[in-house]
């Protein structure tokens, strides 16, 4: 499922590929994922207007046409952007297709199609009303520690919260405490000041890092958990075999030795 690095990652695609060009037709192929508006509303206020900026909160990404009309697009678990001229270049499952007046088109496509595409007229009143929480490249210590004490549960189940920190998902929540040492199952009650401190590092250097990846696990460094991850797996620090378990309700990938619960 594409978390913040793949949405970052999908930003700056569209920055280098789709701003500034005309739209001349808006192609919808399935209006299975159009949120809130019909594929004729999509097409008339999108036809004839430009992406100017966009915008990344979390795992949703926001583009700007001229006019302050806002494109949103959620990725769902499988989708993503392709930017191609000829038809045969199309990926295998576009569902909705940007059509510029260079004849170049960008594709949101989704195999599962659980992603969405829909039209705002305020980004941030859309985030109030989804009560969704502090990016998490955005928030500050402070805040985090703040977060953190103000809830109780596993340290896994809190950073999948979007409601108290957006943006981190399953794989990642498991690289971050991979990271910082910390079992996933341990109580955010039972972690020290200093814990919380080495978790908010690991989590921004983890999103960092793999946003320079460009969300590709074949460039993950063989020193993180993502490259082991699964049945079979052995920790790349001490070589032990990996375990899974469910934490709130999420297949969750750990070293029971290097990452020991707290008491």
């Amino acid at each position: 499922m594409p978390e913040l690095p793949d949405v970052e990652t999908f930003k700056r695609y569209l920055d280098a590929t789709s701003l500034h060009q005309r739209i001349s037709g808006v192609d919808v192929r399935s209006a299975y994922v159009l949120k809130g508006v019909s594929a004729r509303e999509l097409a008339g206020e999108l036809k004839g207007r430009c992406f100017e900026s966009s915008r990344r909160h979390g795992k949703h990404l926001f583009v700007r046409a001229d006019g302050d009309v806002w494109l949103r697009l959620h990725f769902g678990m499988t989708g993503s952007l392709h930017y191609f001229k000829h038809e045969k270049q199309a990926p295998t499952h576009v569902r909705v297709l940007f059509v510029f007046a260079n004849n170049y088109r960008l594709a949101f496509d989704d195999q599962r199609k659980f992603g969405q595409v829909g039209l705002l007229e305020d980004v941030d009143e859309f985030l109030r009303k989804r009560a969704l929480g502090p990016d998490a490249l955005d928030i500050d210590l402070a805040k985090f520690k703040e977060k953190l004490a103000r809830h109780r549960g596993a340290v896994k189940t809190i950073l999948l919260n979007q409601k108290l920190i957006a943006g981190i998902g399953n794989i990642y929540a498991d690289e971050i405490l991979f990271r910082a040492r910390i079992h996933p199952a341990t109580q955010v009650s039972a972690l020290k000041e200093k814990t919380v401190a080495k978790l908010f590092r690991a989590a921004r250097d983890i999103l960092k890092k793999a946003i320079e990846a460009k969300a590709d696990m074949d460039r993950m460094p063989k020193s993180w958990l993502l490259p082991h991850r699964g049945k079979g797996g052995k920790c790349p620090r001490c070589g032990r075999e990996l375990r899974s378990s469910k934490i709130g309700g999420r297949t969750t990938w750990f070293c029971p030795h290097c990452q020991r619960r707290a008491l």
